[in-house]
């Protein structure tokens, strides 16, 4: 179900905690798309998982809440 309010990712003040965050887990997401890599078949592209792990990165960081 989609809402009518626009989803916004990160304002002007959490712009530099998301960039932090984001450099923080890029190589994770890096090592585990090369890991997948060889599970998937060769018409897969390293890229294309890298870039399914880099939106999900960003998803995720979205959504947590340093509160719980």
């Amino acid at each position: 179900m989609l809402s009518s309010k626009p989803r916004i990712m990160y304002n002007d003040e959490s712009a530099p905690q998301l960039d932090q965050m984001v450099e923080q887990y890029m190589p994770l997401v890096k090592r585990i798309a090369h890991h997948l890599m060889a599970r998937m078949p060769s018409s897969v592209a390293v890229e294309d998982l890298y870039q399914a792990g880099m939106l999900g990165l960003l998803d995720a960081i979205k959504r947590f809440d340093n509160s719980k």
